[in-house]
């Protein structure tokens, strides 16, 4: 056997047929048996392969590794387990071949019939499956709301017979050692094909292309009963970071279509070489397990309202399908890959062991789904470099939740659900600033931790940097970012960079503070009336010089309450505030900046 040599490379298109196979015995009701995981076989992808011939070239290992953005970049090295039970190899020009794996070791030894010179594009075909458990996102959970009814039936309809029992399902994303998982994320197209018994449906990554029945032998083999299995084909042709599937008993809900209206092409410039604009229509696919079906008829059309409106705020919708799947769960949570979301509805009240969460957010039963929303945007269209720059997907997608329901309810409930947010994060903040990412409570072992920083403050610093330059500066720094940035990892250097163009000013401070660090503005708030018609009021920073916006709230004299936004960046901030008559008070009572007020 000849030693590895760089100069023995050679390119390997690997083709995968990947089909998912949820095995459960029906009921006489026609609800199925909760039973193990799937089987799985997998997809579809092209490799770089080191070929180490033998003295004759007759023999070769292989070890391989994927180019750049091609899915499932090296996932490839840490499959062949001993979980994996069966794998067949096999080549268009020489048929099957001898694969063996090495004990102990990520390589499989591939035995060519006949010498294949160094630098030869070989093709293979390898096929592999075994038993692999589904991914649980219960550790993505967000909350629930305080009112029972809401946290069982979202929607306003609930239904009276709810069985706590919820419908098998099997999620395989970017937490399950399935083989379109890559260790290292990159954004690339993608199909898959899955194929399920007939009572199954499916969900996933990318445009549902077809859908087939066709006859399905016994899986056992004993019985010889022939039974209908569903082939279906998604095609991601927006390049997504992994593919995701979940199959579950489903039915469908509603269809309908999100109009998003395209970004004048004056106002964000791509830059050379970007991806062409995404979908300005959206086709909404909403299903539900059998049980949540008539609790969200009113779903696709909400869905379709939000995916609308984080459109004419953001910019162009990143895909042109969107699918949403409600499952009935023993605990709230969600997941959102491209091209679709999970949410996970509760089939019984759970506030209690929720109430102290950070992320527990009352008063807006719909928030949680409208965070699984924006996520295709932020997390999926963008991703982040590293986990310390995670706080631009869950950071982001919680900003947008709460400004969605703000749009959808009003400004007073938009305050209330960031003060919410700022109350946990102040709480928390000095366990670590938001740029330490999933490390945040690892140590303590409280995951809240991460939650209330990583969700929560990030969402309030987005909101801090809205009050500083403005809304509609505001807007137009998201656009450019998320144009310039779209289909692309980025960090907090390149929101910051995207906001300096927008606003002419600089914003290093802002985020070295609020993303870096974990300290908090203190304060000292004085006022005095400078004559009967001048309010004057002084803010004095009493440590470090952060940059935030202050809201003042003054109190009239016939009793009415008057908000003055104050851009606080300089140690000592003197206002004048023309009144009609002498104020009974001045405070901050409505300020949602992360400011400790002495």
């Amino acid at each position: 056997m000849l030693k590895m040599s760089r100069s023995s490379i050679a390119r390997v298109a690997a083709i995968f047929p990947c089909t998912h196979r949820p095995i459960g015995s029906p009921r006489a009701d026609g609800t199925t048996a909760r039973t193990r995981p799937p089987p799985t076989t997998c997809s579809t992808t092209t490799w770089t392969c080191v070929l180490i011939p033998n003295a004759s070239g007759s023999a070769a290992r292989v070890r391989c590794a994927s180019r750049r953005g091609v899915m499932a970049s090296r996932h490839f090295r840490s499959s062949w387990q001993s979980r994996w039970r069966s794998h067949r190899f096999s080549s268009p020009v020489f048929g099957k071949v001898l694969g063996l794996r090495v004990s102990g070791q990520s390589n499989v030894l591939i035995s060519l019939p006949q010498s294949v010179p160094r630098d030869t594009e070989v093709v293979l075909e390898i096929n592999y499956s075994s038993k692999l458990p589904a991914q649980s996102i219960d550790r993505e959970a967000l909350g629930v709301t305080a009112d029972p009814q809401q946290a069982t039936d979202p929607l306003g309809s609930l239904s009276q017979d709810r069985p706590s029992l919820p419908e098998p399902r099997y999620l395989y994303s970017n937490r399950v050692y399935w083989y379109p998982q890559a260790s290292i994320t990159d954004f690339a197209t993608a199909s898959l094909r899955l194929t399920m018994p007939a009572q199954y449906q499916a969900v996933a990554s990318g445009s549902l292309i077809s859908s087939t029945m066709s006859p399905m032998a016994d899986p056992t083999g004993r019985s010889g009963e022939v039974r209908s299995e569903r082939t279906v084909r998604f095609m991601a042709d927006r390049s997504v970071r992994y593919l995701s599937c979940l199959i579950s008993r489903f039915l469908s809900v509603g269809r309908t279509q999100a109009r998003v209206p395209a970004l004048a092409p004056s106002m964000v410039a791509a830059p050379p070489g970007a991806p062409p604009a995404a979908a300005t229509s959206v086709n909404v696919d909403v299903v539900a397990t059998p049980r949540l079906l008539r609790a969200n008829r009113a779903l696709p059309d909400r869905t379709a309202q939000m995916v609308e409106f984080f459109g004419s705020v953001i910019g162009e919708a990143p895909y042109p399908d969107f699918s949403l799947a409600a499952l009935d769960s023993e605990l709230p949570s969600g997941h959102s890959p491209a091209y679709f979301a999970v949410w996970n509805q509760p089939t019984l009240p759970t506030t209690l062991s929720w109430r102290g969460d950070p992320v527990s957010l009352n008063g807006y039963p719909l928030f949680f789904l409208a965070h699984e929303v924006a996520h295709q945007w932020w997390g999926q269209a963008i991703g982040w470099n590293n986990y310390h720059e995670q706080w631009l997907s869950e950071g982001l997608a919680q900003y947008f939740a709460a400004v969605y329901a703000g749009h959808d309810r009003g400004p007073d409930l938009e305050r209330a659900l960031f003060m919410q947010m700022r109350d946990s994060a102040m709480d928390l903040s000095r366990h670590g600033p938001v740029h330490m990412g999933y490390r945040l409570g690892h140590v303590e072992g409280d995951s809240r931790i991460f939650r209330g920083l990583v969700y929560n403050k990030s969402a309030v610093v987005m909101l801090m940097l809205r009050g500083l330059v403005g809304p509609e500066a505001f807007n137009r720094g998201i656009q450019r970012f998320c144009r310039t940035h779209r289909f692309q990892k980025a960090g907090t250097d390149d929101v910051r960079n995207a906001f300096e163009a927008e606003t002419s000013r600089p914003l290093g401070r802002f985020f070295d503070k609020w993303i870096h660090g974990f300290l908090l503005p203190q304060v000292r708030l004085t006022w005095r009336m400078a004559d009967s018609t001048h309010l004057a009021v002084k803010v004095e920073q009493l440590g470090e010089t952060f940059d935030f916006p202050l809201t003042l709230t003054i109190q009239h004299a016939d009793g009415r309450l008057e908000l003055i936004p104050v851009a606080v960046t300089e140690p000592v901030v003197d206002v004048v505030v023309p009144v009609p008559a002498p104020v009974r008070r001045v405070d901050t009572r409505n300020d949602t900046s992360l400011v400790v007020v002495k």
